[in-house]
């Protein structure tokens, strides 16, 4: 009889070649058991292979992150769920309908414009849940940088956001910067303003996005977890061993970064004149949060 591969070697074999620095990760064995023991205290009805498991960690882990720290951080149940979703297990389905759903709903109070929740939710279902010809659901995106209800509180503030847009409602989605206080802002009436904003929506996209791949790693990697995956200010702390404070300030200096590549760029490519670049980067500055959910999202 052939012996049962260990769970090491499970997970090993999936590591992509630039990920083999996990290889050396000392007492891997017992980690990868208590992870599966976690997950199933926290899952016991939902009944998820375990080589189904360590395969989508694997797959998913960052090569420029340190092994060690990395493992012992990922908040194994979030991702054990995310999986059986993927694979379309309706217990996993029903747990995040009776455990997370409910509570990532709240974000929606941040959302102007009269919404049905339900409709939301439904959408944010069938985003999520269903895949989409030869893809995995969307929920397999989730990579486990911070948490999973983190994580659909943002997909389901974009929902309400497409939904929004495609029902033609001008409305503003509304977001809390902590620190700052910043806050999305509704769509004014100006009509220039308007008219500015529909004619250069993709010089605007496109100098956003010279403006993000310009920054270093570290910032565009701290931007994204607070504004796509909504990890707080004291757990990216954690992460860098700093004061929420000192993130607060990485976050909005990061942004004034990012608006004035902006505004150099739309000044290069348009040519236009001093008043006009002034209308546009209120434009820019009124749209920065909805544009970097974008722009940010990276799939898995």
């Amino acid at each position: 009889m052939s012996k049962q591969p260990s769970r090491s070697h499970l997970f090993l074999q999936h590591l992509s070649p630039q990920a083999r620095c996990y290889v050396e990760v000392p007492g891997l064995e017992a980690l990868l058991d208590s992870w599966l023991s976690i997950a199933r205290q926290t899952w016991p009805d939902v009944m998820l292979p375990e080589e189904d498991f360590l395969r989508h960690v694997a797959t998913r882990l960052n090569p420029s992150d340190e092994p060690a720290a990395t493992l012992a951080a990922l908040p194994v149940a979030d991702l054990y769920l995310a999986c059986a979703c993927a694979r379309g297990l309706p217990t996993a389905h029903a747990a995040l309908e009776r455990q997370l759903l409910p509570r990532v709903a709240s974000a929606l109070t941040r959302v102007r414009g009269g919404l049905d929740t339900a409709e939301v939710l439904q959408q944010l279902r069938q985003r999520l849940l269903i895949p989409q010809g030869d893809a995995e659901p969307r929920i397999a995106e989730y990579q486990g940088t911070g948490p999973l209800a983190a994580w659909l509180r943002a997909a389901v503030v974009r929902t309400a956001f497409n939904l929004q847009r495609a029902e033609g409602r001008r409305a503003r989605a509304e977001e809390d910067a902590e620190a700052e206080g910043s806050a999305w802002v509704e769509r004014g009436a100006d009509v220039e303003l308007d008219y500015l904003r529909r004619r250069h929506q993709q010089d605007f996209r496109e100098a956003l996005a010279g403006a993000l791949a310009s920054l270093s790693p570290r910032e565009r990697t701290v931007l994204r977890l607070h504004v796509v995956e909504g990890v707080s200010l004291e757990r990216i702390g954690a992460m860098y061993q700093t004061h929420k404070s000192t993130v607060s300030r990485w976050i909005s200096q990061t942004r004034r970064t990012v608006l004035e590549g902006a505004r150099e760029r739309l000044a290069e490519r348009l040519q236009l004149s001093s008043d006009e670049l002034r209308s546009l980067m209120r434009v820019v500055h009124s749209q920065l949060d909805v544009s970097l959910l974008g722009l940010l999202k990276e799939p898995g």
